[in-house]
């Protein structure tokens, strides 16, 4: 299913959520209006928490089926909210740099991160997720995970994203990967859209062409 809304008069739809295979991730403090828009579009398990106190959950952490990695910013609470979840791996990164979500790029497959994440971080994030973890760039810059809408069947990635880059991203994700935008021309595709393989729901003001182009590239059409 494809819908288009917004999330409390936010297109940045991407920024409240994550999606997996197995579950999706959202603030508990989301309007019944949004979180039924999410529910219609996915059909899956709702897991609810803040992190760090904030809404933006997309934003703050990232997921794949295996697992849900926050940042050390979460507090106690949340984090004992999350571990109650017992079939979803959840841990925390012990790192300066917390808005995961902005920075990390991860499907069932693998994950690329920002560079400068050290080998211990890495360690954590691949443990977590399942998955390889190697360090990268998305149109030269190190925020990948805003840069990048990934699900298991394909990626839609920065207009500015080199040939190399797009190399990576295939390689390690095992996915088609394609350049686009999002709301009008924002090339932050990631915090536009919210998607697994088998549903997405995109801002509010992305045009039909973005929605069209960002539907055929994720698998839906």
């Amino acid at each position: 299913m494809i819908a288009r809304t917004d999330f409390e008069g936010d297109s940045n739809v991407g920024a409240f959520g994550i999606a997996t295979d197995r579950f999706v991730f959202v603030s508990m403090n989301m309007s019944e209006k949004s979180l039924q828009t999410i529910e219609r579009t996915f059909d899956l398990p709702l897991v609810q928490s803040t992190v760090a106190t904030l809404d933006a959950v997309g934003i703050m952490s990232i997921a794949n089926s295996n697992g849900l990695l926050v940042p050390y910013t979460v507090n106690d609470d949340e984090l004992l909210r999350l571990k109650r979840f017992e079939d979803i791996r959840v841990d925390w990164v012990d790192s300066k740099m917390t808005a995961l979500g902005n920075i990390v790029i991860a499907n069932d497959s693998g994950a690329i991160c920002h560079p400068d994440f050290d080998a211990k971080a890495r360690q954590k994030i691949s443990d977590t997720l399942g998955v390889e973890v190697v360090p990268g760039t998305v149109a030269r810059l190190p925020i990948v995970g805003a840069n990048t809408v990934a699900t298991s069947r394909g990626a839609v990635v920065h207009p500015l994203s080199t040939s190399e880059e797009i190399q990576q991203i295939a390689q390690l994700l095992k996915v088609e990967v394609e350049v686009g935008t999002v709301n009008r021309g924002s090339p932050y595709t990631r915090l536009g859209v919210l998607a697994n393989r088998n549903g997405m729901i995109a801002g509010t003001d992305t045009t039909g062409v973005e929605l069209a182009h960002i539907s055929q590239v994720l698998g839906f059409v």
